[in-house]
């Protein structure tokens, strides 16, 4: 459980830089499109989202099986995939 917990804490912390850097290659498109008032909190929000999901799962599934746990780590890796830096990445 601990490898497990360790390891998708680590592709969460990966997702997070993901999410900045892909973040910034898309801001002067947003500026095109958004002000930068209504851009800043989705940006700070969409870095924060790995951490706040490892920590909401970490502490709602305390006193449930480990499964459930694992289960529930794997469906925020799926979701929480910071497509902006998977779709553009750094160069494009």
């Amino acid at each position: 459980m601990l490898l497990v917990t360790g390891v998708v804490g680590g592709i969460y912390l990966l997702y997070s830089v993901g999410w900045v850097v892909g973040g910034l290659r898309l801001q002067p498109l947003a500026r095109f499109f958004v002000a930068d008032f209504m851009f800043l909190p989705w940006f700070v929000l969409a870095i924060a989202a790995p951490a706040l999901w490892f920590l909401a799962v970490w502490v709602l599934t305390r006193a449930k099986a480990s499964w459930i746990r694992v289960a529930l780590l794997l469906l925020g890796v799926v979701l929480l995939v910071p497509w902006p830096f998977v779709t553009v990445g750094v160069i494009g």
